[in-house]
């Protein structure tokens, strides 16, 4: 089978027949704006100088006041101080268990060159911020928290179908969880050689749950976006992206009654000749 892998955040390869291509994908930055991390704001006050009087016969100034520094406060808008997370992270994981799903589970999955994002519901980690000095979102260690089993269907590498940095995850006092891993994954893909190596190619990433049904975990794009986000693939890439669409698929099996859906993104890339990525750069 002639197989083509596409890694994420680090290369694209396209194997067939003895040789393999290694197409470097620079320019790719690692660091993620996050919107919802704030920065104290501080400000600092200079006393004006005091006008020096002359007078005929006695120059009198009077000594500048030293300058001042306002501290600020140990809270922001979002996550009150650390006090107000202690108690909150105290209060609910008292009796949290990760090892449990939350019911009827609306997950957005979204994908882009480095990261995914998912988004979902834990209804038990709900709180009310005035309680909590307006602290509106928690940043936590991911294994902290119950996570839904997402994995590459057609993974190229069934041992690491996925490797995912274990980033923090957001969660907010509605009990919406957000998680923005960076991940690396090799997918396998068919390839047609008529005008090899420059023809077009149609590669899937079809991505689903392990383990749960659609009536328990169901599946819909992050942000309504039915395509894959590739705004970190620049012009040196050495592939031209001709097509990028999503599509949501409910699969029946014959045992089973119940849905089992996947997202799948299709790609679908041709190989720029050299001459021609010469010119883009």
């Amino acid at each position: 089978m002639i197989k083509i892998f596409i890694l994420c955040a680090v290369f694209v390869a396209v194997a067939y027949g003895n040789e393999l291509f290694s197409i470097q994908i620079p320019g790719i930055s690692h660091y993620i704006p996050n919107p919802y991390i704030a920065a104290p704001g501080s400000s600092s006050d200079l006393a004006d100088p005091v006008a020096i009087t002359e007078e005929v016969a006695t120059t009198t100034s009077a000594p500048l006041d030293p300058p001042t520094t306002k501290i600020p406060e140990n809270k922001t808008s979002e996550q009150g101080t650390v006090e107000d997370r202690t108690k909150l992270v105290a209060k609910l994981f008292k009796d949290y268990d990760k090892k449990v799903n939350p019911d009827d589970v609306k997950l957005k999955f979204g994908v882009s060159l480095i990261d995914f994002h998912i988004d979902w519901q834990d209804p038990r980690l709900k709180w009310n911020a005035d309680e909590y000095g307006g602290a509106t979102v928690l940043r936590l260690e991911s294994d902290m928290v119950w996570k839904p089993d997402i994995t590459l269907y057609n993974s190229a590498d069934p041992v690491n179908m996925i490797n995912c940095w274990h980033s923090n995850i957001l969660v907010f006092a509605t009990g919406e969880v957000l998680w923005v891993p960076p991940c690396k994954m090799i997918s396998r893909c068919h390839l047609t050689l008529n005008r090899e190596p420059y023809g077009e190619q149609i590669c899937g990433l079809k991505f689903g749950s392990w383990t749960f049904d659609g009536y328990i975990l169901d599946l819909d794009f992050y942000g309504g976006n039915k395509t894959m986000d590739l705004s970190d693939l620049d012009n040196s890439s050495g592939f031209e992206i001709l097509s990028n669409k999503a599509e949501k698929t409910d699969k029946f099996y014959p045992c089973c009654k119940e849905p089992y859906p996947d997202l799948t993104f299709n790609l679908t890339i041709k190989r720029i000749p050299g001459e021609e990525l010469i010119k883009k750069w």
